[in-house]
């Protein structure tokens, strides 16, 4: 492959050229597809499913922060590391959790 290629030094293409052309036509491409095709592709479905649930936890998190701050007061800053090193699922308990709770202490141990 690299000795097919060679030619390709002696017309002045660069790495970088070549890779800026694949993403016009990748661009150009996904302009014209529909949605339905577009997402059909597995690797695609998987990037926007995962930025789906990154987004989904971004939000999640916030609201629970401000929850906590209007129920308790100023947030700790553990409080805020925790939550954002936290996943999806964790956050959700936690903010059933700051319903009921007394303390911020009760949001992470569950009892209230």
């Amino acid at each position: 492959m690299k000795n097919s290629l060679s030619h390709l030094d002696h017309a002045g293409l660069t790495p970088d050229s070549v890779m800026l052309v694949g993403r016009r036509m990748l661009e150009a491409t996904l302009d014209v597809m529909s949605d339905e095709r577009l997402f059909a592709i597995p690797k695609l479905e998987r990037l926007f499913a995962q930025r789906d649930q990154d987004i989904r936890k971004e939000g999640e998190a916030s609201m629970l922060l401000k929850q906590m701050r209007r129920k308790f007061g100023q947030t700790p800053d553990w409080v805020i590391e925790k939550v954002k090193a936290a996943e999806l699922e964790q956050i959700e308990v936690w903010g059933e959790n700051v319903l009921f709770a007394n303390s911020v202490d009760e949001v992470f141990d569950g009892q209230h």
